[in-house]
């Protein structure tokens, strides 16, 4: 027979419905669905549980289990009809999630739990549910289960739509037993003949009570990491303004140097255009004052001309005396004498002085070329400044003969395997390994260490779509249309790409450059001074469609590509 159900002491907090089965043992307390904890999924386990760091149940350790009884009344009008059976479960027949527990308890909050009694037009709201019944009842519905001793074993909580968490979706049981092994909330015949048989199993209100006393330790951890996440919160904030304001004084000394520079240029320009105009000056002042000469005496020959014509005109009348034509033909005639000397004497014009011109030409061209970037040059400054990226090799490509340190930038041929996970991406049979970041776009330029008396080994880019499995071409960088490469074996070096090998001469080669230009489909490889100058080795022209890695081969040797501005 049941015990007595004594009713919800006052203490308590939170309204509590429990009911002790007549095995003293599996007591069960049913809370608030709120804070009725589920975790993670267990075979073909279901029912409500707690996790080892949250508590199970909302009620104080102190309250005791009680019952809440509505007031007598009369009976209802209406005939009780049998309970809606309870069809909605949860997946796979595991257990339900905190997030669906506590989402049914809002669900309650903001539409209240129909009473499955009542009848559709007119129903009332459900007061309590019944977890052994499956169905929810308003006041006058529930008076048979709490008057009635039949009902005085069934198990009543607040009014949910949902009863799955309580219930075991496998035996369709209440819950009443916790699995320690599965953290888990199971029902007896699961650790009877069920999954959890063999299990220690203790019972729910002995499983809140332990996890309840986690709390302060799970609480004083939260709280530690809260702290832990501030304080990185605030390190990164002051981080960020420190780079911001490091960023700016770094933007206004860049605009202010190319300011200077262009103040520079303009003076420049100023001395260069001063230049033109001297020689302008002095060439077409010169032009102008002959021309003004000639133009003068060119008037003079005409009025001259005019005159003679005149007088040839008037030859035959005798209204001109002799004397006064002698006199004009005089004056004529020495006029055309003056001019004749004129014409004679007339040097030859000043011509420009060209070479001075294609000097000035050659200065300007010059200077050009120390402040514009066309096409890879010597100085190494400007491309790993403007181009500069430190590429990380990508362990995921990486053979497993490859040991990969600092921080990914080297890799060493050894004859040890490494202990790499299995992956689609990795080089199964050459010793090869790819950087991380794809090129498809835009300029960039690296560089990476090497020596050309140490074994083998190839620098240069390939497409992602090279081959990492067999011991094939297709897999093998410099042999295939997918990748270009310099490659060094026994102090001889070669460009590689598509089977074909082009040898190259270089001196001393102990790093390499490699510049990309995406958009003009240009790779050049470049040999690397000690003086930080840079020697053209061999350039490809390539209209690149695919993204590009860098690639690296390293076989009794090792590479490390370089950190552009701290080398």
């Amino acid at each position: 027979m049941p015990q007595v159900i004594s009713n919800q002491q006052s203490q308590c907090n939170s309204e509590v419905i429990t009911v002790n089965e007549t095995d003293s043992s599996d007591e069960v307390d049913i809370c608030e669905a709120p804070l009725l904890a589920t975790p993670r999924k267990k075979k073909q386990v279901t029912g409500l549980h707690a996790s080892p760091r949250k508590p199970a149940s909302p009620a104080n350790s102190d309250c005791s289990p009680g019952v809440s009884h509505t007031d007598k009344g009369k009976s209802p009008d209406h005939p009780a009809k049998p309970p809606l059976l309870f069809t909605k479960h949860s997946t796979a027949s595991g257990s339900s999630s905190h997030k669906d527990i506590f989402s049914m308890t809002e669900n309650k909050n903001t539409s209240p739990v129909p009473c499955h009694y009542c009848p559709k037009m007119g129903y009332q709201s459900a007061v309590k549910t019944c977890l052994v019944c499956g169905a929810s009842m308003c006041k006058e519905h529930l008076r048979p289960h709490l008057d009635s001793p039949v009902f005085q074993s069934h198990t009543l909580v607040p009014p949910v739509e949902d009863i799955s968490p309580w219930r075991c979706q496998e035996h369709h049981e209440m819950n009443r037993i916790y699995c320690r092994q599965c953290e888990v909330c199971v029902c007896t015949v699961c650790t009877v003949i069920g999954s959890h048989r063999g299990h220690v199993c203790i019972s729910i209100r002995e499983a809140e009570s332990e996890l309840r006393g986690n709390l302060k330790e799970e609480i004083k951890q939260l709280q530690n990491a809260e702290q832990q996440v501030m304080s990185r919160v605030t390190e990164l904030t002051e981080k960020k303004e420190t780079s911001r304001v490091a960023l700016s004084e770094a933007r206004e000394g860049v605009q202010q140097q190319y300011g200077a520079i262009r103040e520079v240029l303009e003076q420049e320009e100023q001395s260069a255009l001063q230049c033109v105009m001297k020689e302008e000056s002095r060439v077409v002042g010169g032009l102008e004052e002959k021309l003004g000469q000639l133009q003068s005496s060119l008037l003079s020959i005409q009025q001259g001309l005019h005159t003679l014509e005149g007088l040839a005109d008037s030859k035959g009348d005798k209204r001109i005396q002799d004397q006064a034509f002698i006199m004009e033909y005089s004056k004529v005639a020495q006029l055309a004498n003056d001019t004749a000397g004129c014409v004679e004497q007339f040097e030859v014009p000043e011509e420009v002085d060209r070479a001075r011109l294609k000097c000035l030409q050659r200065w300007t061209e010059k200077r050009l070329d120390t402040l514009a970037i066309t096409e890879p040059g010597k100085d190494r400054d400007l491309y790993r400044l403007l181009y500069g990226t430190i590429p990380i090799l990508d362990s995921d490509t990486a053979h497993s003969k490859l040991q990969l340190s600092e921080n990914n930038r080297r890799a060493i041929y050894t004859e040890t395997q490494q202990l790499y996970t299995e992956h689609e991406a990795r080089f199964s049979c050459f010793p090869q390994v790819l950087a991380s970041c794809a090129m498809d776009s835009g300029r960039w330029y690296w560089e990476v260490n090497v020596s050309v008396d140490d074994g083998r080994w190839k620098v240069g880019v390939c497409e992602g779509q090279i081959e990492r499995k067999g011991q094939k071409d297709s897999s093998r960088l410099g042999f295939n249309v997918y990748s270009w490469c310099i490659a060094c074996d026994k102090k001889k070096v070669e460009a590689q790409h598509n089977k074909v090998s082009v040898p190259v001469a270089v001196d001393r080669l102990n790093r390499v450059g490699v510049f990309l230009d995406f958009e003009e489909g240009i790779l050049s490889f470049f040999n690397v001074t000690p003086g930080g100058s840079l020697a053209l080795m061999y350039s490809y022209k390539h209209s690149f469609s695919d993204p590009l890695y860098p690639a690296f081969s390293v076989s009794k040797t090792q590479l490390a590509v370089c950190d552009l501005f701290h080398t």
